[in-house]
């Protein structure tokens, strides 16, 4: 084969090895996967969501609701549903906190709801949940740096924060939608002991009946600031860097032969 001929060949080569390159890659690298990075973002936070409401549901199979006698009768309260107790738990895990009509409160401050990372219905279950939330951020950053072919740890780390919009949605559609109201004098009486920042004379009277309600929520504020912005921003860029680790070890040994 001729110089020219093999030069033609690997020309040829090189053009085959950029068209088989992620169109997001292929541009002048200014671009990032903005329509990728959600999709991965999305199936990791979906995937999470659904692990903890599978935890959830089976804790809740567990636990017997409040039951109270008021006049001779037995009174059965209602459970929080599992779907939304589900959201409490995956919230929770990014280091969400909660409030009561608007008073700072805790999960465990709630009654009568079996949300897996209050109430694990297996031994660790709640452990293994915190590691599956924060790993999945990391999984999906690895996963949109290393099929947009990053050539260096910067732009690994700008592929992979594209999975943060996301995250930012669910959690704000999950803050939103999972607010639980107690109406029930002995559910509201146990959540005014349990969380210490509310009065009872707004809710209850001197016999104990009720007079208003006690909504119970995620922060909307702490929601979207940790579990929509900060924790994925700082794990899925763990994720992209993980994708150079060759480089970047390299690089900080650089750095130290330097010295």
């Amino acid at each position: 084969m001729t110089e020219e001929s093999q030069l033609e060949y690997e020309d040829e080569q090189d053009d085959e090895q950029r068209t088989q390159r992620p169109a997001a890659v292929q541009d002048t690298g200014s671009d990032l996967p903005f329509k990728q990075g959600a999709v991965f973002g999305a199936i990791a936070a979906i995937a999470t969501y659904f692990a903890h409401l599978l935890a959830t549901l089976v804790a809740t199979a567990q636990t017997t609701p409040t039951t109270y006698t008021d006049d001779g009768s037995v009174v059965v309260t209602d459970m929080v549903a599992s779907w939304e107790a589900a959201g409490w738990s995956y919230l929770a895990a990014f280091g969400t906190g909660f409030e009561a009509d608007g008073e700072p409160a805790t999960l465990g401050d709630a009654p009568n709801h079996a949300a897996a990372a209050a109430s694990p219905p297996f031994f660790l279950v709640d452990t293994a949940l915190f590691v599956l939330t924060l790993g999945l951020v990391v999984a999906a950053g690895y996963a949109i740096a290393n099929y947009t072919d990053a050539d260096d740890a910067v732009e690994a780390v700008k592929a992979s924060v594209t999975v943060v919009p996301a995250y930012l949605v669910i959690a704000a559609v999950v803050a939103f939608l999972m607010t639980n109201t107690y109406s029930d004098p002995e559910l509201v009486g146990s959540l005014i002991d349990s969380a210490g920042t509310l009065e009872a004379e707004p809710y209850l009277n001197d016999e104990m009946e009720i007079t208003g309600s006690v909504e119970f929520a995620p922060t909307t504020s702490g929601a979207i600031l940790f579990a929509g912005i900060l924790v994925p921003a700082v794990l899925a860029a763990i994720g992209g860097v993980l994708t150079q680790r060759r480089d970047a070890l390299a690089t900080l040994m650089a750095q130290v032969e330097d010295r």
